[in-house]
């Protein structure tokens, strides 16, 4: 496995895990970092009174988490797991490019206030983009980038 690639799966890694603990703690009543409940919906759905509820939030939790494993190569180097792999950094970079406006009406949530599209834009933004970027090198198929060198070395 190349340096890149490696590092790439490094970062997804690390970005999905830290995603899937934050929301662990949100799922379990903290409004850590912000210092109440309102404050947190503002910054994260984009209303200080429409709140996900606990279990969507720790299925998030769960998704990231998985997520990461993913990334890692924690599930193995099949067919399924690289594409699972290109799928969620095409959804990532998606989020990224149509930002968190999009993703809120998406999911059927209010219109964001200036708070979290101020967030969105200089830190959710190129957070997902740079997670979707590193899960897409980090999809590599290195059983098919080794048969293609085998079929070049044979051509020689």
């Amino acid at each position: 496995m190349s340096f890149i690639t490696r590092t790439a799966r490094l970062v997804a890694w690390t970005g999905l895990t830290a995603a899937g603990a934050i929301h662990a703690v949100w799922a379990s009543g903290s409004s850590w970092p912000e210092r109440n409940h309102k404050r947190l919906g503002e910054a994260v759905v984009g209303n200080g009174k429409q709140q996900p509820d606990a279990q969507a939030t720790m299925v998030v939790s769960g998704l990231a988490f998985a997520g990461g494993a993913v990334a890692a190569g924690g599930l193995g180097e099949g067919k399924l797991i690289v594409g699972v792999r290109r799928v969620a950094g095409l959804a990532l970079i998606a989020r990224a490019a149509f930002g968190g406006a999009a993703a809120l009406q998406v999911l059927g949530l209010d219109e964001p206030g200036k708070r979290f599209e101020e967030l969105d834009r200089r830190y959710y933004r190129p957070a997902f983009g740079i997670l979707g970027a590193a899960m897409l090198l980090g999809a590599k198929d290195s059983k098919k980038r080794a048969a293609k060198l085998a079929l070049k070395q044979q051509a020689r």
